[in-house]
């Protein structure tokens, strides 16, 4: 997505700008995303679903979920948590009108001490590469994995072959929930493992490239956002066009009182508004009773 040439950010910290850079040359493309949250806000995907792009939303939360079937009708939406276990439900520590739902129970605890309302409501679950294989993904090309589920990417990643399925770039959330403490160690060996190569830590996600991929998309996969990447964020073109909405308004309302000036001249140079000054002038003079 552009605005005068800009690409037109909607992620959280970038992390959008920086595929972008990398996979912005092809027309289409597909994504899977695992904790999806909201379609719109902080959405990584946002930006290439509107220029064509479509894949799986996998996202437990139903409010979400139901968003997403409303804003983004060409891709899958999975309603579940995905998971590595054999539970088919599992159970959802639901923080409403926030991305910071998460199955881990610790966490959980962290938040409802730190004062949030947490709803703890039952999820049906699945095994990633079972959402993918249901979707016709598995011989498919995948350009992007996004695995953002406040601190159960270890149980996500445990759910795949990625042997078998091979995305071309990977995105993990790597920090634990509202802090900068580092998670990757306990997840980070299967990647590697499975013939990733570890590109760029952003401060929030950690970002990998398929070997088979790393000449071709490394390079540019190699450093955070900048100033050469010639974006622009979403709230950033919110301000603006309602600085352009009121400047519109400024202008209407600078014409509408020059005319208003114009009539009030027009009347003062009137006959009647002459003939009435004496009037005035004694009403002047008397002043209120």
């Amino acid at each position: 997505m552009a605005q005068s040439g800009r690409f037109i950010s909607f992620a959280q910290n970038g992390e959008d700008v920086v595929l972008n850079r990398v996979l912005g040359n092809l027309p289409i493309g597909t994504y899977v995303e695992v904790g999806a949250n909201h379609p719109r806000i902080d959405s990584v995907s946002r930006s290439f679903y509107e220029r064509g792009w479509s894949g799986i939303a996998i996202e437990p939360n139903p409010a979400y979920a139901a968003l997403y079937r409303e804003e983004r009708p060409r891709d899958r939406v999975i309603e579940a948590a995905v998971a590595d276990s054999s539970d088919a439900m599992v159970t959802l520590h639901l923080i409403e009108g926030t991305g910071l739902s998460t199955l881990v129970d610790s966490i959980s605890r962290d938040h409802s001490r730190n004062g949030r309302i947490v709803v703890d409501v039952t999820v049906p679950t699945i095994r990633l590469d079972e959402a993918i294989e249901a979707n016709g993904l598995t011989g498919s090309e995948i350009h992007f994995l996004l695995v953002d589920t406040e601190g159960a990417e270890l149980q996500v990643l445990r759910s795949i072959d990625l042997t078998r399925v091979r995305p071309w770039i990977l995105v993990i959330e790597a920090t634990a929930p509202e802090s900068i403490i580092a998670t990757h160690t306990s997840w980070e060996p299967i990647l590697l493992a499975a013939g990733y190569r570890f590109c760029l830590f952003d401060g929030l996600s950690r970002f990998y490239v398929a070997e088979e991929k790393s000449d071709e998309l490394a390079g540019r996969l190699s450093y955070p956002t900048c100033v050469f990447d010639n974006f622009v964020s979403i709230e950033q073109v919110r301000i603006e066009n309602e600085f352009e909405s009121l400047k519109i308004e400024l202008a209407k309302s600078r014409q509408s009182l020059a005319s208003s000036e114009y009539e009030v001249n027009d009347l003062r140079n009137s006959r009647s508004w002459r003939l009435t000054r004496p009037i005035r002038a004694l009403h002047k003079l008397l002043g209120p009773h």
